[in-house]
């Protein structure tokens, strides 16, 4: 009988086994009886036609990817927003469902919290770094207490930077980029 090293290398397809039996025939295990050679077969594996390919099923989010005129995936494709952005002015945690509604409609928003308490800002904060995460978006601080909350591949024009600007909604510098 072999050790279990050298089943291991025949159940791996390391070692052909006859070659195996064929060295190890002659001499018996160290401490046991000779017993004759048990010939193990390998399992077979069952296959399906060659002209039959087998596909899983679509997943919820494979079916709703968009689509470009070609029918190709548009991923990571970034569009820049000719719509104007919502400002909510932070005063109370339900705002953060308006936030919540307008990014689930693809509307970018300025979150003003500089009049919102500390905890109110943690808390908004939080909520909002957990919606962009979940809808893959993206967040920025443009300002002090002021936070543009973006739809995934959504970036703002500079028409709009500029609009904000003069709503005191955006204080970066980046507007002539």
């Amino acid at each position: 009988m072999s050790s279990l090293f050298s089943k291991a290398l025949v159940y791996l397809g390391l070692v052909d086994e006859d070659q195996f039996d064929s060295e190890t025939a002659d001499r018996p295990a160290p401490g046991t009886i000779e017993e004759p050679a048990r010939r193990v077969e390998p399992r077979r594996v069952e296959q399906f036609p060659p002209s039959r390919r087998v596909e899983p099923p679509p997943t919820g989010r494979a079916a709703t990817r968009p689509q470009g005129r070609d029918g190709l995936e548009t991923i990571g494709v970034v569009r820049t927003v000719e719509t104007q952005s919502d400002v909510i002015l932070v005063e109370e945690f339900g705002d953060a469902r308006i936030l919540a509604d307008r990014i689930r409609d693809r509307v970018p928003v300025v979150l003003d919290m500089r009049r919102a308490d500390h905890d109110l800002v943690r808390r908004v904060v939080d909520f909002s770094s957990g919606l962009i995460y979940a809808l893959d978006g993206s967040m920025r601080k443009v300002g002090d207490g002021l936070v543009v909350v973006l739809p995934p591949r959504v970036t703002l024009s500079r028409e709009e930077k500029r609009r904000l600007s003069t709503l005191g909604a955006y204080e970066l510098d980046d507007i002539d980029d």
